[in-house]
């Protein structure tokens, strides 16, 4: 599997949201299992399983 992985001004840039939004959301745990996760103190994430949370999210 070929999955490419981008780090959090990448994924700001990518969803135009703020970088500390990104951060945040991440420290709390809001994105699941496989979509990001703590390199040293980077947060680095998997481009398919975000794009895959971000179009299968239901709005409530």
């Amino acid at each position: 599997m070929n999955d490419e992985i981008l780090n959090t001004k990448e994924v700001a840039k990518l969803l135009k949201a703020d970088i500390r939004t990104i951060q945040r959301r991440a420290e709390a745990g809001e994105y699941p299992k496989g979509v990001c996760g703590r390199h040293g103190r980077y947060w680095l994430f998997n481009k398919t399983k975000l794009m895959e949370y971000i179009f299968n999210y239901e709005c409530v």
